[in-house]
């Protein structure tokens, strides 16, 4: 079965003057589990558009996405996304970034610990773990931002 399968979607914005922007043409293609995908292509060609309705954070016009069968018809936890503007709570140090939504849903402090060294080690941030975002550099920040998708 595929894990990811992009059927048909497309995107186009309305402007308020009834102007339409087609922000993504069809697209089809499959993720199977163990790929490893890169999107490329110029800026305003649609990536961006395409993630976030992978991401359930937006709908397509036309098409479909489904992930292992099912609809993606919104945000779910099976699914995670760093946004090119990452965010990271200034009043946490690394390692507490990481564990958030660890702690939100209720995981035991020891698990959240133990999944957030994992995912620290991963990014290279070993050492940095009670630096504060305004401590670090843009990259090691992304990898913050990555290290909490990939936990959660």
């Amino acid at each position: 079965m595929n894990q990811l399968s992009i059927q048909g979607v497309t995107r186009v914005f309305e402007g308020t003057k009834g102007q339409r922007t087609e922000a993504l043409q069809p697209i089809d293609f499959e993720v199977r589990e163990n790929d490893f995908v890169t999107i490329l292509g110029p800026s305003g060609c649609g990536k961006s558009t395409l993630l976030r309705i992978v991401a359930g954070l937006g709908r397509p016009t036309s098409g479909q996405v489904l992930l292992n069968g099912q609809k993606v018809i919104g945000p779910g936890a099976d699914r995670g996304m760093v946004f090119q503007s990452y965010t990271l709570f200034p009043w946490l140090d690394v390692e507490q970034n990481i564990r958030f939504g660890l702690r939100e849903r209720g995981m035991p402090e020891a698990q959240q610990k133990e999944r957030a060294d994992y995912f620290i080690a991963k990014v290279g941030l070993r050492s940095f773990e009670k630096h504060f975002p305004k401590q670090l550099s843009g990259g090691m920040q992304q990898r913050t931002a990555i290290a909490r998708a990939l936990a959660n």
